[in-house]
């Protein structure tokens, strides 16, 4: 694990936090983590990737980011702008866009947004979210709709100490190891012990999701070559999402690779194997 330079950069006036590793001068590989992940998840398969200018951040209203206001949403769409501003003031002219899981599903909407900018797309255990049929869309307006209501009723969750955190981690299905990587970012400290960072909305579900319709178009839209990273105990297994993840092959030049490991592997046993994957793409 390396601890990363730390950075932030700023677009329409949030504060998008991050850390790099790597060589400076080497190719840009922009990743960006899962959900109530933060950047710091890439810092395992850092050290592998050493010969890359690898630049990771915490998404909005994750890690040392800024929150979005309180009219506000998070759906998948809505870093895109933002995302393609620090590219900019970045001044990535060419780059690898990586993504983890929900990170993933905003990768694919980042790289066709960058159009000839984005010269490989690699998908860690994730894809565009599992479709929503055009029947379920009212259900899933007043859904989101509940949810904005029981904001104000909100009390972030604490833990009397680091531990805390871990272990309720590791019940989710993380490592001991990841969970406890993840914590500088993932807790803010207060007088009641340590409380999750992470903006409460991100819990909740989004108004309107893609249809398998809008999934397709998106995946065939894009047409420069992809790396989709499947893990054998990952979303496949654990998420029932054995459609969702195929769906992803509607990419034209999308390679498939399974790795061992769980969902989060790439910061567990499977790092080295999937950096040495992601190398030999981008230098093939």
């Amino acid at each position: 694990m390396s601890e990363g330079s730390a950075f932030s950069v700023t677009a329409d006036g949030l504060t998008y936090a991050g850390l790099e590793w790597g060589d400076p001068d080497g190719y840009p590989i922009l990743a960006l983590h899962g959900w109530l992940d933060n950047a710091l998840s890439f810092s395992v398969i850092a050290p592998f990737l050493g010969d890359y200018r690898l630049i990771a951040l915490d998404l909005s209203g994750q890690g040392l980011s800024d929150h979005r206001s309180q009219d506000a949403t998070y759906h998948i769409w809505e870093d895109v702008p933002q995302l393609l501003s620090v590219v900019s003031t970045l001044e990535l002219d060419q780059l690898t866009v990586l993504g983890h899981s929900r990170g993933a599903a905003i990768a694919v909407l980042l790289a066709t947004a960058l159009e000839d900018r984005c010269s490989q797309l690699v998908l860690l255990d994730g894809m565009l979210p599992r479709p929503t049929p055009e029947e379920s869309a009212v259900e899933q307006f007043l859904q989101s709709q509940r949810d904005h209501c029981g904001l104000s009723k909100h009390q972030p969750r604490t833990f009397e100490d680091i531990e805390g955190f871990v272990s309720a981690r590791v019940q989710l299905g993380f490592s001991e190891s990841s969970a406890r990587l993840l914590a500088p970012r993932a807790l803010k400290e207060t007088e009641d012990g340590w409380a999750l960072a992470h903006d409460p909305r991100l819990n909740h579900a989004s108004a309107v999701k893609l249809s398998p319709g809008m999934c397709s178009a998106f995946y065939s839209a894009i047409t420069k070559p992809t790396l989709a990273l499947v893990a054998e105990e990952g979303l496949r297994v654990r998420g029932g999402l054995e459609a969702s993840l195929a769906a992803v092959s509607e990419i034209a030049n999308c390679r498939i690779v399974t790795v061992p490991g769980s969902h989060h592997t790439h910061m567990e046993e499977g790092a080295q194997r999937i950096a040495e994957h992601i190398a030999a793409f981008i230098d093939g």
